[in-house]
């Protein structure tokens, strides 16, 4: 697997056991993993190279968990959240969840309740990247479109109505699918 679709997961707690526990355990061979032992560290690493999950405690010194998740949606909406932590609450949980972590875990876990809501944030990140280079293929495709109608030889009023319903039909589609896509993936 190349480098570039390898899953960048950091891990951040400060209990040094449970980051070196849950790096150990989630390693397999499309992920690069890393720690981090407070909020702020994290999102340092994170400006110097983003993560594609943050797995996070929520009750650090420096930077919270919720903190943290705050400051790196505002620059990323791909990254992935999933949140640990032994002091959970209905208010905690809901807070996360609307500024959109992954999934929230209560300490103690089990490993296999980890793994799953990793592989879960994988296949999302996957779709939500796919949905991406499809939109930036449709754009591509649209301003080829517009930039052929503004080329044209004959000016516009000239043309056939034929191949002017042709031609905004086709775009209107590129446009109906984009939001189509966007929709169902529930990205804006």
């Amino acid at each position: 697997m190349t480098k570039k679709n390898m899953f960048r997961i950091l891990v951040v707690d400060d209990n040094a056991e449970i980051r070196e526990i849950v790096k150990e355990y989630l390693t397999e061979d499309d992920c690069i993993i890393e720690g981090s032992d407070n909020g702020k560290n994290a999102l340092e690493k994170y400006l110097k190279n983003p993560f594609d999950i943050i797995i996070t405690d929520l009750m650090m010194p420096k930077m919270s968990g919720i903190d943290l998740i705050k400051q790196i949606k505002q620059i990323n909406d791909i990254t992935e959240f999933i949140i640990i932590t032994g002091y959970a609450s209905l208010d905690t949980a809901m807070e996360a969840i609307k500024l959109g972590a992954f999934d929230y875990i209560v300490k103690p876990f089990r490993i296999e309740e980890l793994k799953v809501a990793t592989k879960n944030a994988k296949e999302k990140i996957a779709l939500k990247k796919t949905n991406q280079e499809l939109i930036d293929k449709l754009k591509s495709f649209y301003y080829e479109l517009e930039r052929y109608r503004q080329t044209e030889k004959e000016p516009v009023e000239h043309r056939s109505e034929e191949t002017n319903y042709g031609t905004e039909r086709i775009v209107e589609e590129i446009k109906r699918l984009e939001r189509l896509i966007k929709n169902r993936l529930m990205i804006e």
